[in-house]
């Protein structure tokens, strides 16, 4: 019994989470003497996503990628089902400007219940005792 519940587990593909947002965006301050340097960039991740799994998420790690720059977003907390989570994020991305798209790629959840899910094993893994 308990092998069949891992074959059945182990079909799932896609992400329980959804991300709809992922974007940086530069901010330019504009020095007002030209002897004090060139204008301060500040940049942020607008990161908007959605669990779609019965189960609360409480750890969400993104994978995000800017103009081949890759850094790792985590995001904790209680994510139920269906609700939209929106975030602004601080991010290290000034000097990096690029026409390609930003990416915000999941890769890995933890649940409430205990069980994970990693996109390197494409499925959700849960931690069961044999009877």
């Amino acid at each position: 019994m308990l092998q069949l519940l891992s074959l059945a587990v182990g079909l799932t593909v896609s992400s329980p989470v959804i991300v709809s947002t992922c974007r940086v965006t530069n901010i330019y301050e504009p020095v007002a003497l030209e002897e004090f340097g060139p204008p301060i960039a500040y940049s942020s991740l607008a990161l908007d996503f959605r669990n779609t799994d019965d189960s609360v998420a409480t750890r969400v790690t993104f994978d995000v990628t800017h103009g081949g720059k890759h850094t790792t977003v985590v995001e904790s907390g209680r994510f139920s089902k269906g609700v939209l989570i929106e975030r602004n994020i601080s991010a290290d991305y000034a000097d990096v400007y690029s026409r390609q798209p930003d990416t915000c790629a999941v890769a890995s959840i933890a649940f409430a219940d205990g069980r994970r899910w990693t996109a390197s094993a494409s499925g959700i893994t849960a931690s069961a005792t044999p009877r």
